[in-house]
């Protein structure tokens, strides 16, 4: 009795180790796929990162020359690639891509080097995009069956100079002009007292020069208060001042473009005024 007894309880031993074992084969069967396909789609990650941005690097280095072309016009020979339209940007960003990519391991595209495709590049309201798109299948074309579409863009600003405006402007009629350190404010930003005209004279000959109003020259208190020992100095046809440097105060105009509705207690410059 006490032998059958042993025998059944080794058989239940032998049993539970038997299912032990069997969960053991099961949990690495559905574990050791999970890791290999999450090693895999790590490596494909990093594949794809290096991939695009290669890509990402050309598209906008081509856009950026283009844009510096864009200025040439038909009869213009200084372009290297001519008018710069969507066919040449279409045809010049393909060869920024094979150039950028021609060394590297490509296993991960669809149709290689020739997979990416930039149709819908072109320029257009003075920007330049170059468009490429590709599909990836992953290394040695893990997902052939599901490929993933992808699409990179590269944009870059015609070099043809700024037309418009950043924000409406008032009319022209509402703004003036004022000068550092100028009790006056001046309706023309061409008004002589904005716009000097300087002429280099002899010093010694200066005392019978006049200006346009017939007026003599003084010397001007801030560059010649103690006198100078230039032997040339500075004149302008409608001021009333000799300096001794082409820098001084009298001569340099900071000019600042204001509303006439934002300034108060300045009276309007009498030549402007004239003017008009």
């Amino acid at each position: 009795m006490e032998f059958l007894l042993k025998a059944q309880q080794n058989k239940r031993k032998e049993g539970s180790s038997l299912r032990h074992k069997g969960s053991l084969t099961v949990e690495s069967a559905f574990i050791l796929p999970l890791f290999f396909l999450l090693i895999t789609a790590f490596i494909c990650i990093l594949d794809l990162y290096r991939i695009c941005a290669l890509v990402q690097t050309s598209l906008c280095e081509g856009a950026k020359e283009l844009g510096m072309y864009a200025y040439c016009q038909e009869e213009d020979s200084s372009s290297p690639v001519g008018v710069v339209t969507d066919a040449v940007c279409i045809a010049y960003g393909t060869g920024k891509v094979r150039a950028a990519l021609e060394h590297e391991n490509l296993t991960g595209i669809q149709g290689g080097i020739n997979g990416f495709v930039l149709i819908g590049s072109g320029v257009q309201d003075d920007i330049v995009t170059l468009k490429a798109s590709f599909l990836y299948t992953g290394p040695g074309g893990l997902f052939r069956i599901f490929p993933a579409r992808l699409q990179l863009l590269g944009q870059a600003r015609t070099w043809t100079g700024y037309s418009g405006s950043l924000q409406s402007s008032p009319p022209s009629g509402d703004m003036v002009y004022l000068a550092e350190w100028e009790s006056v404010y001046h309706t023309s930003r061409d008004c002589t007292h904005l716009s000097l005209s300087i002429t280099r004279v002899s010093k010694s000959g200066v005392d019978n020069q006049t200006n346009q109003y017939g007026e003599h020259y003084y010397p001007c208190e801030k560059c010649m208060k103690n006198g100078t020992l230039e032997s040339f100095v500075y004149i302008t046809k409608t001021g009333s001042c000799c300096h001794s440097t082409r820098n001084c105060p009298g001569l340099t105009r900071t000019v600042t473009a204001v509303r006439k509705s934002d300034i108060e207690g300045l009276r309007a410059c009498s030549r402007c005024a004239a003017q008009h």
